[in-house]
């Protein structure tokens, strides 16, 4: 049951402009702080790599560039206090169910984006760069330009930390019977289907990088599976529901009329 009461919706609006505030304030404050170390930071991501050296062919590319990177890092520091005050905000017309879930899957859903991410990072992207340069052959020399090649960093790390939360929310549809092991055994070829259609749009256009892309997304869907099978509950939202609703008696079958006597005849 909701403990809370209800609020106005002036207050709610003001209630949430406060925290829209404090969200930004705390980007802010990590963006501004941040920016003096964004030069070595930028210079690591570009020593990590098998890259010979990184071009600008602007003037304000260089510039830009560190602004993104000092933002990227901004939300990253920033997403634990984003998280609270969402929550914050919505856990007054939450249940108490409810807002267990809610605690229960903030925390390990940042970690398992950040993981996957920097899994991404770590692993898919030196691995893909490696074989992109691989091509040019001997008398070439591959230019990237920097803003090409964090574009190619983000692009490459963030969707496995989106791919990293499928187990996560295996656990709390199945946790919710809602989400069956048995969609899993249906479904696994279209899956496998599916991840080479995603590595395909995601990854560069080569079979390689393709392949190493699909084969993390499909043994995450068979984690996934094996998630769902050690926590579903079968009928488990008929049975909250059945709990909250107190079944209704029938009502008694209505009690026969007594025939009427003939009158006496005249």
């Amino acid at each position: 049951m909701m403990h809370d009461k209800e609020m106005p919706l002036e207050d709610h609006l003001e209630e949430l402009r406060s925290r829209i505030l404090v969200m930004l304030g705390v980007v802010a404050v990590l963006f501004l702080g941040g920016f003096f170390f964004t030069r070595p930071i930028l210079h690591w991501l570009i020593e990590r790599s098998t890259l010979s050296h990184v071009i600008v062919t602007g003037v304000t590319e260089a510039f830009f560039s560190l602004i993104r990177v000092d933002f990227i890092l901004a939300l990253v520091l920033a997403s634990p206090v984003i998280l609270y005050e969402i929550a914050a905000f919505v856990f007054p017309g939450l249940t108490d169910q409810e807002r267990r879930l809610v605690i229960w899957v903030l925390g390990p859903g940042l970690i398992l984006f950040l993981l996957g991410s920097a899994a991404g990072f770590f692993w898919f992207v030196p691995v893909v760069l490696h074989v992109m340069i691989s091509f040019t052959g001997n008398g070439i020399e591959p230019l990237f330009t920097l803003n090409n090649y964090l574009s190619f960093l983000v692009d490459l790390s963030l969707p496995f930390g989106v791919v990293a939360e499928m187990p996560l929310v295996s656990a709390v549809l199945a946790r919710a019977g809602l989400l069956s092991p048995g969609f899993f055994r249906r479904n696994r070829r279209y899956a496998l289907l599916l991840s080479f259609v995603v590595s395909a749009a995601l990854a560069p256009p080569d079979a390689f990088s393709m392949l190493a892309m699909a084969v993390p997304i499909y043994l995450i869907f068979e984690l996934s599976a094996l998630v769902a099978r050690l926590f579903y509950r079968p009928g488990a939202v008929g049975v909250e529901v059945a709990e909250e609703v107190a079944p209704t008696e029938p009502a008694p079958p209505p009690t026969p009329l007594p025939p009427e006597r003939p009158g006496p005849s005249a």
